[in-house]
């Protein structure tokens, strides 16, 4: 009898982890790779920039992302969906000018982006090795395209940084407790770290709940 409950048990376990994952990537145009790297993962990714359905948010295994280009920030639609995606489970991530929104929800001081775009250029950055850049080297080079620059010095202290440019710029960041994490558009532009970065969320989503500390 105790065999029985435990094959069941097991076989229970298994369905529960044979359910596909559900992803939901809200873009511009910005993040299609991303979303098709995503679905090799085995997740069921529902994309596009205006998306209404919000009810796969509510399992806290799922995975919301919102990748903008710069000049997207004041959408009020980003805004709704900001603000809904971090009362709920999923685990967020925010890419490119979504990093602002997202910041400014917990706490950071709202910034008016610049009119003057910051050139792209090769960056030397910091690394501490944790949460999404986990695995990188404490120094490496990064190709950061042109955009709306957030400053890492910006961030309000539920965040903790994890990668920043050398001048200050925010490259990654991670909630000190919420399944939350921000990223530099450049980060998923490279080849070599969209990789990493991805494993390194993906494992953050098994392991921890999708929280990085």
């Amino acid at each position: 009898m105790a065999q029985i409950e435990r094959n069941q048990a097991q076989n229970r376990h298994s369905r529960v982890q044979a359910r596909p994952r559900k992803a939901t990537v809200v873009h511009d145009g910005s993040a299609f790779q991303l979303a098709a790297d995503l679905r090799a993962y085995g997740f069921e990714v529902a994309e596009g920039p205006l998306l209404s359905s919000w009810t796969t948010h509510d399992d806290p295994g799922s995975l919301a992302i919102l990748a903008t280009r710069p000049g997207a920030t004041r959408s009020e639609r980003l805004r709704e969906w900001t603000h809904h995606l971090c009362w709920k489970g999923a685990t967020l991530l925010a890419v490119g000018a979504a990093v602002g929104p997202v910041a400014e929800f917990f706490g950071a001081p709202r910034t008016t982006p610049s009119q003057q775009r910051v050139s792209g250029r090769l960056a030397n950055i910091g690394s501490v090795g944790q949460g999404l850049v986990t695995g990188l080297p404490a120094q490496f080079r990064l190709a950061l395209p042109a955009g709306d620059r957030f400053p890492t010095s910006e961030l309000s202290s539920e965040f903790g940084a994890t990668a920043w440019s050398q001048d200050g710029e925010l490259i990654a960041a991670s909630h000190v407790f919420r399944p939350v994490h921000l990223l530099h558009a450049g980060a998923l532009e490279s080849e070599e770290l969209r990789p990493v970065v991805l494993k390194n969320l993906l494992r953050l989503l098994r392991e921890k709940g999708g929280r990085a500390f």
